[in-house]
């Protein structure tokens, strides 16, 4: 991956660079021999990047068809200049001069300049530019050094591929859910109450390939917990049994009714009205809450 990355840059600077150093730039370590001047081109350092909102989902990446799955890079290049035989210093200064001009051109540092030509280039940058001009370090040659960010990833290796979605079910609602009768007044060690929730809407729809069905209106999942979340004092019944203690009701135009059973002593109790996975359906068997409603027992 970085390896392409260096051969794309050392090829861009070596047909833009101004002589003597055009046509003489190169990927590290560079040239062995001659006497004329060199240019090399070479990552010292690369560090992974956070991935955005944590998402490490595959990428549709230059020159692939298919997603991708890409690492996220910084990385820290190292563009040296060595002079020609007897030229010294001078020769060294005026190729650090013509890298730092052409490198600082906006136009060169814009992704579709730096993009290979290559059908799958193995990265794309989302910026270059200049960290440094080090004309007379301690160790090693004076050099430019810049700094990369950009997705990379192995040229011509195989897209990331998954299981096609064959099926859809999608389920709405309308919003606010009513609670009839309301108010309430419970008391303690009271009859059974009839409840009746009006979700004025509440649907599902398979898509399936092409077909698109559109089923009954859909179910949904009533609870009675307490402040924590665990089960409430009073007794709710009506529907199926379902997870979580909850009853599996189904509305028939819109509308649902269950029953509520006061405890024998002071409660609040919460009723908590969920989308119910259909039968047979995948994912969890309580789904989105719609509403919940205080159920204040008095004595």
């Amino acid at each position: 991956m970085i390896r392409h990355f260096e051969s794309r840059l050392a090829d861009l600077i070596g047909s833009r660079i101004d002589p003597p150093f055009q046509g003489r730039v190169f990927v590290a370590p560079g040239s062995a021999g001659g006497n004329d001047p060199v240019v090399t081109v070479g990552v010292v350092a690369a560090r992974p990047l956070e991935v955005d909102f944590g998402s490490r989902r595959p990428e549709i990446a230059p020159g692939a068809d298919d997603p991708r799955r890409i690492v996220r890079l910084e990385c820290d290049v190292a563009v040296t200049v060595a002079p020609g035989a007897g030229q010294g210093r001078a020769q060294t200064i005026a190729g650090l001069d013509g890298l730092l001009y052409l490198l600082d051109d906006p136009a060169l540092r814009r992704p579709e300049t730096l993009a290979s030509p290559a059908d799958d280039p193995g990265f794309v940058l989302d910026s270059l530019r200049i960290g440094a001009v080090l004309l007379a370090p301690d160790n090693g040659t004076p050099r430019l050094e810049l700094v990369a960010r950009g997705w990379f990833w192995p040229p011509d290796a195989p897209g990331v591929t998954g299981e096609p979605i064959t099926a859809a079910h999608i389920r709405s609602t309308r919003l606010p859910v009513s609670l009839a009768p309301w108010p309430l007044r419970l008391r303690t060690g009271a009859g059974a109450v009839t409840l009746t929730l009006d979700a004025s809407g509440v649907g599902t729809m398979r898509v399936d390939g092409e077909a698109v069905g559109r089923e009954a209106f859909g179910t949904l999942a009533v609870q009675v917990l307490d402040d924590g979340g665990r089960p409430g004092a009073g007794t709710l019944s009506g529907g199926a049994a379902g997870p979580a203690g909850a009853r599996i009701v189904t509305l028939e135009d819109g509308r649902t009714t269950v029953s509520y059973t006061p405890p024998d002593d002071p409660a609040l109790d919460r009723l908590v009205v969920s989308i119910a996975r259909p039968d047979g359906g995948e994912g969890p068997a309580i789904g989105i809450e719609l509403a919940r409603f205080p159920l204040q027992v008095d004595s």
